[in-house]
């Protein structure tokens, strides 16, 4: 998710200030006021969700609530995580991470550039390599956000550590052009990232939709149209678990539903825009026949996109 524009906003204030040395009261009556604003806003905004880990199989937990799920595998030489939240939430997810073990982190795997998955690459250990698809580190050196992957790859990297293998790969674009799958083979589970998710940047998904928080960002390279062949190269693959980016963890046929719902969505979608349906139309069927939520980055930021992907 993109990060807050406090700072941006801050800046502009002081610009103004400079500005508007002419007049002082009016300068100084429209600062107070902007920074008052922005001060209720940051106070009414609901506090980050507690994290909490839980164990999956053996050796394998996950750290769920605020930011994206951070996926945690034990080795005798030490730990990878998968994605690694917020800045905000280091502390805590280290905390919650040596309530299991003291074992170091080795690596982190990013499953894609946005803030919410990343925001603590600055605050892991040196000893910690930090992994991610190259394009992912393009889109993170572009937005000047810290500590990008060190270690880059384009179709698939492999990892042994402590006698167990971890797989990361790309099979394509769905949420952005550099999302990272990661596969546990010896417990046959499945991280994700933002490609599938059981629920919204909040955790909420309140109508139980497969679909709910199918979002493209299509500012990073998303595509929806390529998300069904990614989807089905992930799905070559043997698992059982999958840990979304987001939401409860699920099982294998709530995926495969997710898929099939993809498909209806895009033979619906390439319909009503032959049809010369407008946008408001394809945001109303998606969230009466979707279950999308009408006021989500999925069903507001999305649907162009999508529509212009299926023009043709």
């Amino acid at each position: 998710m993109p990060r807050d524009d406090w700072h941006m906003d801050e800046s502009k204030i002081r610009k103004g200030m400079l500005m508007r040395q002419t007049r002082p009261w009016t300068a100084c009556f429209f600062i107070v006021t902007l920074i008052s604003s922005m001060v209720d806003h940051a106070q009414n905004q609901p506090p980050p969700l507690p994290l909490k880990i839980e164990k999956l199989k053996d050796d394998l937990y996950v750290v769920t609530g605020d930011a994206g799920n951070t996926t945690v595998y034990v080795t005798e030489e030490g730990l990878v995580l998968v994605d690694d939240k917020f800045e905000r939430n280091y502390d805590d997810l280290m905390s919650k991470v040596r309530s299991v073990t003291d074992k170091p982190v080795k690596y982190v795997i990013n499953t894609h550039a946005h803030g919410d998955h990343t925001g603590s690459n600055a605050k892991v250990p040196p000893t910690a390599l930090i992994i991610g698809h190259e394009n992912a580190r393009a889109a993170m050196v572009k937005g000047k956000q810290a500590a990008p992957p060190s270690l880059t790859y384009t179709e698939r990297i492999a990892i042994r550590i402590g006698g167990k293998d971890v797989i990361a790969f790309h099979p394509g674009r769905c949420h952005t052009d550099g999302d990272t799958f990661v596969y546990f083979p010896a417990l046959k589970v499945m991280s994700t990232g933002d490609c599938y998710n059981t629920a919204n940047g909040q955790g909420v998904n309140f109508t139980n939709s497969p679909t709910f928080s199918l979002y493209t960002d299509y500012n990073t390279g998303g595509s929806f149209v390529a998300w069904e062949k990614t989807a089905d190269e992930v799905l070559k693959f043997d698992f059982d678990t999958v840990v979304p980016g987001h939401g409860p963890v699920a099982k294998r046929d709530q995926m495969l539903k997710w898929r099939a719902d993809m498909d209806a969505i895009q033979k619906r979608v390439r319909s009503m825009v032959r049809e010369g349906k407008s946008k408001e139309d394809v945001q109303k069927m998606l969230v009466t026949e979707f279950g999308w939520d009408p006021k989500g980055r999925a069903t507001l930021s999305s649907v162009d996109g999508m529509m212009n992907e299926l023009r043709y």
